[in-house]
């Protein structure tokens, strides 16, 4: 699994984070944060088109590669409670 969060300025470049992230298959999570499952060439693919996109010094995508085991512990906390699912 790979997660990529992103705080973008550029709501264009933003825009554009986002919709590279989906063209990969990977689900939104939240505003700035998308999951879901890459082979290896895929994440090579993505994170070099991504470096390419970063224009502004203060600008930042962080992609984590999370194993299934670290996942299964993942919690989800909603207002009505604690949820053990993330897709």
């Amino acid at each position: 699994m790979i997660l990529v969060v992103y705080d973008i300025t550029d709501d264009r470049v933003r825009y554009r984070v986002a919709e590279i992230l989906k063209d990969f298959g990977l689900k939104r999570i939240q505003k700035s944060a998308f999951i879901g499952e890459l082979d290896i060439q895929e994440r090579k693919d993505l994170v070099d088109i991504l470096s390419r996109l970063i224009k502004d010094d203060s600008d930042r995508i962080d992609v984590f590669f999370i194993c299934q085991k670290d996942l299964r512990l993942h919690k989800k906390i909603i207002r009505k409670g604690i949820f053990a699912e993330l897709l």
